[in-house]
């Protein structure tokens, strides 16, 4: 069995799909259907993860790693006991006692799963997931978009004489935003465009009611300074997600504030709430305004549904906000657990599509042999989840399209800058994205020309640069290296102005392939890209490293 699992922000959680062929919620360790993503480490050797790691916020914030998701891929590292430990890592230790808590459950080994990110995560934070889940001894099928398995959870799938259906998903979750214009047909899931943001979510929110709380104590009690008080941010932060959780269903409620002796009561109301958070609010209308533009562009006009994802779409003034600005309609669905759920779906689809179990994958000649297979371990995956034959081999057939989250391209000096041919080391550079975001996958460019910059180059190198910002841009501060290669034994005396062919590959899982060429001499040299700074004895140094912990929940 496969599992599908959410590996949030703020919370966690995993699915399955059941007896009944249904997809379900696996509960935690304490019965919960979500785990905070939050680590506590109380030892060398000892690792607590969940709603307990979470109560020792107050008392050793230090020690606690948490909102690791919004670091995966930046090469950011966590001390802890005097040793070094990166988002991956972190991760690996969630989703350890993620799969820990489900075998206990279910009474089914946890190996193979589906990982959701972000649909805005690019390269590099997709590649983090990934790793983390290896890490964790898991066997990653898919590292799959948050988006797109909310849909499939949604299972808004064909209508009326099988016309396709076009979904706008808005997923606010607890730290990223994303956005995704998602086609669906019976046998067809294919990503449109999508959209978002990093670093935006529930935590934002948090800290600007934190904020007011503590600009509200300062004013009635100048003389003392709680911001400065590590454990006194910790708690209110704790206290703030409550009170923000129950502004969705109240008008107002009432917070004290206690700190150095001093008593302060703030009423916040949702209007204030509101006022405060606006900000954040206009800046999921921009994306969304600007994925409907994209979406436009690429021949979708209308939006058979819009689906609320993530625990912050409760909020009222999201739906009146998206209609009141936008005419946008939507609807809630278990905003908490629908991503989940759509990758334990999804992982089913991946288990069935493996070798030997989709009719007809046989070659000539044993086409009987292969079906017979096929057949059997239909039959087997029907008989695990409640499903029919006929259904699992529909699902079988189901292909799901994703999309380029953001624009790859390589740098390059630039033509128009005169230094380009006098002076070309002080010549302004720039990124020419050969990749543009929201191509569908899997993709080929194709060759791309450029030249080299000097004469007698017998090397040159091929800097791969990823779209760091909302929108795409040449500047180099507005994109990120990703990756590098070098095209060597150029013939010699090659003059300045002799081309360079560069073409990219971007499989349908997001693995970007660089080829180079030089076509007059045949010269070349391919890669894939290797992400990050952990090669394969990275990861078993990592391994072992991990290992040494218990980790519980």
């Amino acid at each position: 069995m496969a599992f599908g699992i959410d590996l949030g922000t703020t919370n966690s959680c995993v699915a399955r799909i059941d007896e009944a062929g249904r997809p379900a919620i696996v509960k935690s360790a304490l019965g919960e259907d979500t785990t905070p993503s939050v680590v506590y480490f109380e030892s060398p050797r000892h690792a607590v993860v969940g709603r307990a790691a979470k109560n020792f916020v107050l008392l050793a914030p230090d020690l606690v790693a948490q909102l690791v998701k919004r670091d995966m891929g930046s090469g950011r590292q966590y001390t802890f006991h005097g040793k070094p430990h990166t988002p991956e890592e972190v991760s690996a230790l969630i989703l350890r006692e993620l799969a820990s808590a489900a075998e206990e459950n279910t009474g089914q080994v946890v190996r193979d799963v589906v990982i959701t990110i972000p649909a805005y995560f690019g390269v590099a934070e997709r590649e983090a997931t990934r790793r983390a889940g290896q890490l964790a001894g898991l066997n990653v099928l898919d590292v799959l978009p948050e988006p797109v398995a909310a849909a499939l959870h949604y299972q808004v799938t064909a209508g009326p004489a099988g016309r396709p259906r076009h979904v706008l998903v808005y997923d606010l979750g607890g730290g990223t935003f994303d956005t995704s214009v998602i086609r669906l047909a019976e046998a067809d899931i294919q990503v449109i465009c999508t959209d978002g943001a990093k670093d935006l979510g529930g935590a934002d929110w948090d800290q600007v009611i934190a904020d007011y709380l503590v600009d509200s104590f300062t004013a009635e009690h100048p003389g003392l300074r709680p911001q400065d008080d590590q454990p006194f941010l910790q708690d209110l932060l704790i206290s703030v997600e409550r009170l923000k959780e129950d502004l969705s269903d109240a008008q107002s409620r009432r917070h004290i504030i206690r700190f150095g002796g001093a008593v302060t009561k703030v009423e916040l109301t949702r209007d204030k709430l509101e006022e405060l958070t606006s900000h954040l609010l206009d800046r999921t209308v921009e994306v969304t305004a600007r994925t409907i533009g994209t979406a436009r562009r690429m021949g979708v006009d209308t939006f058979d549904d819009v689906l609320l994802v993530g625990g912050m779409t409760r909020m009222p003034a999201v739906t009146r906000v998206l209609k009141e600005r936008l005419g946008l309609t939507g609807r809630h669905h278990e905003p908490d657990l629908a991503v989940a759920k759509g990758a334990a779906r999804h992982a089913l689809m991946k288990t069935v599509r493996g070798p030997g179990l989709v009719p007809g994958s046989a070659g000539p000649g044993s086409a009987t042999g292969a079906a017979a297979s096929a057949l059997k371990s239909a039959e087997q995956v029907a008989s695990d989840t409640g499903m029919t034959v006929d259904e699992v081999e529909r699902l079988a057939r189901t292909r799901v399209a994703t999309v380029v989250p953001r624009g790859f391209g390589v740098k390059s000096l630039d033509g128009s800058d005169p230094l380009a041919l006098t002076d070309p080391l002080r010549a302004r550079q720039i990124i020419v994205h050969l990749l543009p975001a929201n191509t569908a996958l899997p993709t080929d460019t194709g060759p791309f020309t450029f030249q080299t910059p000097v004469a007698n180059q017998r090397m040159v190198g091929i800097e791969v640069w990823e779209q760091a910002g909302e929108v795409e841009s040449e500047e180099l501060a507005e994109n990120r290296k990703i990756g590098n290669g070098i095209l060597k034994n150029l013939p010699p005396r090659l003059p300045a102005g002799t081309q360079i062919e560069v073409t990219f590959f971007m499989s349908e899982t997001g693995v970007l392939t660089v080829h180079a060429v030089q076509p007059d001499s045949g010269t070349e040299f391919q890669f894939d890209l290797q992400i990050g700074d952990l090669d394969q004895a990275g990861m078993d140094k990592a391994r072992r490293s991990l290992a040494a912990y218990q980790v519980s929940g």
